[in-house]
């Protein structure tokens, strides 16, 4: 038996989820430095800079345990859109989350256990921490102060998505 790869696994799962939402998400893995320069490189073509957002980025370095039948992991991601740094919470909700970030989240939380890759069957069975993150930047005393990326952006933050993965058979 083999062990599926989890950078692939959540490029597929993000797939899905793009085409049942009818509309086309980007999909990056890697440290968060990476993602940011990588986000960055693309706003230098207008082609690449129109297709950065809405984003699906797995942020690595995270942890499989194989010590039983199925590899463990815990893994951290969020979902992003870009925004305006003069919204104020009630226009974010109505601008990013609510068209966006929610129905994105929604699609992507219904696909990880029908896509057969984890011992998880049911959305119950995906436990994780949600975050809404508006204009998310770094903390601060005060808050939010400065981005995370260099785009402004609204965003949910996923942590601690436990997964238990099955193996492939051969």
């Amino acid at each position: 038996m083999s062990s599926p790869v989890i950078i692939d696994i959540f490029r597929n799962i993000t797939d899905k989820a793009s085409v049942n939402l009818g509309m086309s998400l980007n999909y990056m893995h890697g440290h968060p430095k990476e993602i940011t320069d990588s986000l960055t490189e693309m706003t230098k073509n207008p082609k690449a800079a129109a297709g950065k957002y809405p984003l699906v980025a797995l942020f690595q370095d995270f942890e499989e345990d194989k010590s039983g039948d199925f590899i463990k992991v815990k893994l951290q991601m969020i979902i992003a859109v870009l925004t305006s740094n003069k919204m104020k919470a009630p226009e974010r909700y109505d601008a990013s989350f609510r068209p966006f970030l929610y129905p994105i989240y929604d699609e992507l939380i219904k696909v990880i256990p029908k896509s057969g890759y984890f011992n998880e069957t049911t959305v119950k069975q995906v436990k994780h921490i949600k975050i809404d993150r508006l204009f998310w930047g770094r903390n601060g005393l005060y808050g939010n102060q400065g981005n995370v990326f260099n785009d402004y952006v609204d965003c949910i933050e996923i942590k601690n998505l436990s997964l238990n993965v099955k193996p492939i058979k051969c």
